[in-house]
């Protein structure tokens, strides 16, 4: 009976201690592997309407640059009259359309993602380490739209299985990448702690650490925080009645020898 009593305080013990070591934050560290990712998730609200309108601009920029025909003292006196009303007749609406004008936003890196703000719903937002070299690392998101690392945006690919993947290429021993992805909607349908995945060449898996999930049982710990007081209290407790089941028998044991040395020891009468 000893025996069970001393290996369930051996379980509790070592439970609790696990409990109050992720609770304190540095169980991360325990059999942390060579390739890491380290990211938290947040929502992207966008308002209502927030974007630029192409029609809008188209009209505005032709409006302006009749005006310019008009006002402007050198073009007055290089196009004739009948010329610069054709130019605002016809050569104007051609260049100045919502269809041309759109085509020119999404030419531009910046204004192709203000017109596309609108279907971004999430951000991933972390850092990518690696203790050794490692080849071809690659990061894949689902529903990503748009990432950056290290301040600059780069390009996003597919992966031959239809996931959306950024690769990061070669890394140094100690080197770190700061990334940032913006996410679309097929990313409110997954789970991102199962579906975002780390890895590099020769099938290197890494491990990915993701904050600011919902859903997954225990997350009211992360907003609550009077409940993180009460778990840690209940494992501290458990912890404490663990080790004093261990301990408890060894005392009993030791005054027991203690005992009967002494008797051992009495001279016979």
């Amino acid at each position: 009976m000893r025996l069970w009593n001393s290996l369930l305080s051996v379980c509790l013990v070592l439970a609790a201690g696990l409990g109050l070591l992720v609770l304190s934050g540095n169980a991360r560290g325990l059999n942390a592997p060579t390739l890491e990712a380290r990211l938290v998730v947040r929502d992207f609200p966008v308002p209502t309407g927030f974007g630029i309108d192409p029609d809008r601009v188209g009209n505005f920029m032709a409006e302006q640059l009749s005006r310019r025909l008009d006002e402007d003292v050198a073009l007055r006196l290089t196009l004739k009259a009948g010329t610069r009303q054709k130019v605002k007749d016809l050569v104007l609406p051609r260049l100045m359309n919502v269809v041309v004008v759109q085509a020119m936003m999404n030419d531009i890196p910046e204004l192709s993602a203000i017109l596309n703000i609108g279907d971004f719903h999430r951000t991933v937002k972390g850092q990518i380490t690696t203790t050794e070299q490692a080849n071809d690392v690659a990061l894949t998101v689902p529903g990503a739209l748009l990432a950056e690392v290290n301040g600059e945006k780069v390009k996003l690919t597919n992966t031959s299985t239809g996931m959306v993947a950024l690769n990061l290429g070669d890394m140094e021993p100690g080197q770190v990448h700061n990334v940032t992805i913006w996410l679309g909607e097929d990313s409110l349908n997954s789970d991102l702690g199962r579906t975002i995945r780390v890895g590099a060449e020769a099938g290197m898996r890494g491990r990915v650490l993701l904050w600011g999930t919902q859903g997954w049982f225990g997350a009211d710990l992360e907003a609550m925080r009077w409940s993180r007081w009460l778990v840690g209290m209940l494992l501290s407790g458990t912890f404490l009645f663990g080790l004093t089941s261990l301990i408890l028998p060894i005392l009993t044991w030791r005054q027991t020898r203690t005992r009967m040395d002494t008797v051992d020891s009495l001279p016979d009468k």
